[in-house]
C-alpha cells in the first residue's frame, strides 16, 4: 500500500518497499495468520522464499488491491499492477494457486474491453516462466525499479558479436540468455536447436580481466545488475563455443561474426602445427593465399605493402620467408580474389580454416568424456583448455602433441596464476586457447 501512494513512504524509497515486499517478514512460522497479515509490508526483511505460505499471502494482498480497489489515488489500481507484475518475475505461488492466477490473469487477458490487459498479459508470461526458470533472483535496480513503474517493461541492451559488431536488442524483465541466444541465431539464419546450442553469452567487465559465461537460464537483467557494481562499462558477448555444426556460408552476418571469431587465433598461430624454422611450398602458398583473402575482405583495391601483408601472416610464420618473398606471392594471389566481394573472401578463409575446429572438437570428445557431456548440454559447467604446440624438426613431420591441463571449474573458483591474460585479448571465447577466462565471484548452479 505505501507503494500504492496509500501509505505514507516515511524516509523510504519506493526501491526500498518493493525490496522490503520481496523479502516480505516472517519472524515465525507460527505467526498468526491474521498478523502476517498486518504487517506484510512492515520493513522486517526475511526472505519470502523460506515460507511458501507467504508467496500466495502476497499474491492475495497484491490482487486484492487490483480488484476492490478504494483507494483515491488515481493511479493505485495501476501501480498495483505494476507491483504485481515485479511479484511475478521474482516468486512463484504454490501449486494450488497456480492455476486459479493463471486463470485470472488470462480472464483478464481475453476479456473485452477489460482494463489492464497488456500488463495482465505480461503478468502471465512472467509467472510462466517463473516456473520454468525459477524466477528472478537479484533485487531490481533503481534505474530498473524507476523504468517499471513508469511502465517501461524492457530496455534496450547492447550485445557485441566478434569483431565489436554490435546489435541492441529488447530485454524484458524475464529474458534469460537463452533468449538472447535464439535471436541472434534467427539473425544469423540458424534455426535448428542443434545450432543454436553452439553459442554462448559472456559478460566481460573490467576492460575484459573479468570474462564469465553465462548459464542459458541466467536472467540477462539479474547478471547486468551484479555487473553494474563490478564495472559500469560491462558489455555482453556473443561467442561460438563449440564447432561441430557446419558453417552457414549464405548469411552475411554469420560469415563475418565467425570470420572475426577465427582470425585473431590464425593470426596468433593457433591453427598452424608446423616444424621449426622450416615452411613447406605448399603451406607457403596456402598461407599467402589466406593474407590475399583477408586483405580483400577488407574491400581494398589497392595491392598490399609488405606491412599489409605482414600484418596478414601469423608472426611466428613471417619470419620464415623473405618480407618481399611474401610479398611477391601475395600479389599473385591477388589477381584471383581481386573479383570477390568481401562476403566471399570471408567465406572463402572460412572454408579453409574453420575445419580445425571441427576436428580438434572431436579430438577433445574422445579425449575425454566429461567435457563431450558438457559440451553437448551447455547448462552447468565450462570447462578451460591450454593449447600447447610442441614442434620437432625431424624430415620435415611436424610433431604436435596436445596437452590438456583443466583449469579452473565453475564460476567463482579460479586456481590459475594473475599473471595469465585475459580472455578478452584472444577475440575467441569458449575453446582451446592460450589465454583463460577469469571469472565473477557469482554463484554458478550445478543441475
Amino acid at each position: 500500500m505505501k507503494f500504492m501512494g496509500d501509505y505514507p513512504l516515511r524516509g523510504q524509497t519506493e526501491q526500498d518497499v518493493v525490496c522490503h515486499f520481496l523479502k516480505v517478514l516472517c519472524s515465525s512460522p507460527k505467526m498468526h495468520v491474521r498478523h502476517r497479515l498486518t504487517v506484510l509490508f512492515d520493513t522486517v526483511p526475511q526472505l519470502i522464499g523460506e515460507y511458501g505460505l507467504l508467496k500466495d499471502e502476497a499474491y492475495c494482498q497484491v490482487l486484492k488491491q487490483i480488484t476492490a480497489n478504494t483507494s483515491s489515488k488515481s493511479d493505485s489500481c495501476q501501480r498495483g499492477w505494476r507491483l504485481l507484475y515485479i511479484l511475478t518475475a521474482y516468486h512463484r505461488c504454490s501449486e494450488v494457486l497456480k492455476p486459479y492466477l493463471l486463470k485470472f490473469l488470462h480472464d483478464i487477458c481475453k476479456g473485452p474491453g477489460v482494463l489492464f490487459q497488456g500488463i495482465a498479459k505480461v503478468c502471465e508470461q512472467n509467472l510462466r516462466k517463473t516456473f520454468q526458470y525459477g524466477g528472478r533472483s537479484v533485487f531490481p535496480s533503481s534505474i530498473e525499479l524507476k523504468a517499471m513503474v513508469a511502465g517501461r517493461s524492457s530496455k534496450r541492451q547492447l550485445f557485441l558479436f566478434p569483431g565489436g559488431i554490435e546489435r541492441h536488442l529488447k530485454i524484458k524483465t524475464c529474458s534469460i540468455a537463452l533468449d538472447v541466444i535464439e535471436e541472434l541465431c534467427y539473425e544469423m539464419g540458424l534455426h535448428r536447436v542443434e545450432a543454436m546450442d553452439e553459442y554462448a553469452i559472456f559478460v566481460v567487465a573490467n576492460k575484459g580481466q573479468n570474462v564469465r559465461p553465462l548459464n542459458k537460464k541466467e536472467y540477462i537483467l539479474d547478471i547486468a545488475t551484479e555487473a553494474e557494481q563490478i564495472d559500469s562499462s560491462y558489455t555482453f558477448w556473443f561467442r561460438r563455443v563449440i564447432w561441430s555444426q557446419p558453417l552457414k556460408f549464405d548469411n552475411e552476418l554469420s560469415v563475418t561474426m565467425h570470420f572475426n571469431q577465427v582470425l585473431p587465433d590464425y593470426l596468433k598461430a593457433l591453427l598452424n602445427v608446423l616444424p621449426q624454422d622450416k615452411v613447406s611450398e605448399q603451406q607457403f602458398q596456402q598461407v599467402c593465399k589466406l593474407a590475399a583473402l583477408q586483405h580483400r575482405a577488407k574491400d581494398s583495391i589497392y595491392l598490399p605493402t609488405i606491412r599489409e601483408v605482414q600484418e596478414c601472416v601469423p608472426s611466428k610464420l613471417f619470419g620464415l620467408q623473405r618480407p618481399q618473398q611474401w610479398l611477391n606471392t601475395v600479389t599473385q594471389h591477388m589477381q584471383q580474389v581481386q573479383p570477390l566481394s568481401p562476403h566471399q573472401a570471408r567465406a572463402q578463409f572460412l572454408g579453409k580454416k574453420s575445419n580445425f575446429y571441427a576436428g580438434f572438437m572431436i579430438v577433445i570428445q574422445l579425449l575425454c568424456p566429461l567435457v563431450r557431456i558438457l559440451m553437448e548440454t551447455m547448462q552447468t559447467l565450462c570447462f578451460f583448455f591450454f593449447l600447447t604446440h610442441e614442434f620437432s624438426g625431424g624430415d620435415g613431420e611436424a610433431d604436435s602433441r596436445l596437452q590438456f591441463p583443466l583449469r579452473g571449474g565453475h564460476a567463482g573458483r579460479s586456481n590459475v596464476p594473475p599473471h595469465y591474460p585475459a580472455a578478452a585479448r584472444t577475440g575467441t571465447t569458449g575453446r582451446v586457447s592460450h589465454s583463460y577466462f577469469p571469472v565473477f565471484p557469482i554463484s554458478y548452479p550445478v543441475t
